[in-house]
């Protein structure tokens, strides 16, 4: 059952964001709470210690114009249009005793035994499909929607109905990926949308944990995590080493192909793949998986 609810300008506001990087891999993360206290520091806390205060909360003016528009609505009785659910829980899983390590040339881990790779692609590719189905029966009655539709604005001046289906299919994910991949893989060995970041003293790659990225928040705000990735799906061996790395792509429409992102200009890497910088990053060549085609073809082989 699709986690469906009409949601208030606060939730708008998590949702827009996610979108203004506009880049998923490299979004803000998405947490939902019943409750805020002194350390919170999600968009949807701060708005609550700062109303009205849009741009401060997000960084973005076309959120702050977005959020103005959504209030107006609603003052005239209108419900903004935003119909699902941000899933709580669809961040990151806190692994207690478990390090992220990134293997080198001279040391690497132990990837997966083929039969058990297969059952948690399948696994994967599985969540993809459903979370792709309930969208899109959510929004257009079960049929995918067209080129056109997918081009046409949705959010603010510049978020398409791809974009908007892309953030709300990975949400609708989490829940199925976590309870699948409980089944196959002890908790330890597996995390959900882990945020790495460049190291400034070594020039190294290091995964960010929960501490430095509250820190990050409260003296830079969200802006502070640019140039930060944050891959979707990563395995570790039971050293702890990273082996497998999974991004989820719903291509908006369904028949284009599952392609990675090329960085924009004025961002750190600038016309390169977010594939490619992900592999270089990590160690390991990630893979794409998408509802229609699957999961991508490794490309030795």
């Amino acid at each position: 059952m699709l986690h469906t609810a009409k949601i208030g300008v606060v939730r708008l506001l998590v949702l827009l964001a996610v979108l203004q990087a506009g880049c998923w891999a490299e979004s803000v993360p998405v947490e939902v709470v019943a409750e805020c206290g002194p350390r919170d520091l999600t968009p949807e806390c701060c708005l609550k210690r700062f109303p009205t205060q849009w741009e401060r909360c997000t960084g973005s003016s076309e959120i702050a114009r977005a959020m103005e528009e959504a209030e107006a609505a609603e003052a005239l009785g209108r419900t903004p249009s935003v119909p699902l659910k941000i899933i709580a829980g669809g961040v990151a899983v806190a692994m207690a005793g478990q390090s992220v390590r990134i293997g080198s040339a001279e040391q690497r881990g132990v990837e997966l035994a083929s039969d058990l790779r297969k059952k948690v692609e399948k696994a994967i590719v599985r969540c993809a499909r459903k979370a792709d189905q309930q969208v899109n029966a959510y929004h257009f009655k079960g049929k995918s929607p067209t080129w056109e539709q997918c081009q046409q604005i949705k959010l603010g001046e510049q978020t398409t109905w791809a974009a908007y289906l892309g953030l709300f299919k990975h949400e609708e994910s989490w829940s199925c990926l976590r309870e699948a991949l409980d089944k196959l893989l002890p908790q330890k060995n597996y995390w959900l949308r882990p945020r790495f970041y460049v190291d400034p003293k070594t020039g190294t790659w290091k995964h960010m944990d929960e501490n430095m990225m509250s820190q990050i928040l409260s003296k830079e705000g969200w802006s502070g995590l640019r140039g930060t990735i944050e891959p979707d799906i990563v395995i570790l061996d039971e050293n702890g080493f990273i082996i497998h790395v999974y991004d989820l792509k719903f291509p908006c429409p369904e028949t284009n192909g599952a392609n990675w992102d090329t960085y924009g200009e004025g961002t750190r890497w600038e016309d390169q793949s977010q594939g490619d910088v992900y592999e270089d990053a990590l160690g390991v060549e990630p893979l794409l998986v998408s509802p229609r085609w699957g999961v991508s073809i490794p490309r030795n082989k």
